[in-house]
């Protein structure tokens, strides 16, 4: 207690700033803790007022455009001898193939799953053909989609 009040009284230009008892007793802050305080205040208020010009009306108060810009960083070019091309390139390398075959099976297995569901038959004569599949069915009112080359039958 004794050192405290000893640096209070060696810091007698510090108690005309400070409002509180307490904070009286205390040293200054350093020079460069008062300068940094000092920097950040100052762009805390450089920041509030550009924000305060960038507020554009949109027609009724209040309204402003708070979107904001240019988030994502713009090439200037590209190189293709460099590593994001040759990371691209080796990407589709190794996994292209891979997806060739699974997809390829998948698209095969869907294919051959709805082939043995709804097969496709070649009729000599359509007309005769959905005259007979309503008989079979005992179905009067359908709706026949005719294509170039195939038939569509819908209730």
């Amino acid at each position: 207690a004794q050192a405290i009040l000893a640096q209070a009284l060696k810091t007698e230009g510090s108690r005309a700033r400070c409002a509180t008892p307490f904070l009286k007793l205390l040293p200054p802050p350093p020079h460069s803790l008062r300068m940094l305080f000092g920097r950040i205040a100052a762009a805390s208020r450089a920041a509030a007022v550009r924000g305060a010009q960038r507020a554009v009306p949109l027609g009724f108060p209040g309204a402003q455009r708070t979107a904001s810009t240019g988030a994502f960083p713009k090439l200037m070019s590209i190189r293709y001898d460099g590593l994001f091309i040759k990371c691209c390139v080796a990407a589709l390398v190794y996994f292209v193939p891979q997806d060739v075959v699974i997809l390829g099976g998948l698209f095969w297995s869907w294919h051959s799953a709805s082939s043995s569901i709804s097969p496709k038959k070649k009729q000599a004569d359509a007309e005769a053909a959905l005259e007979a599949f309503k008989a079979k069915k005992g179905l009067d009112d359908l709706k026949v989609y005719k294509g170039r080359s195939t038939w569509h039958v819908t209730l």
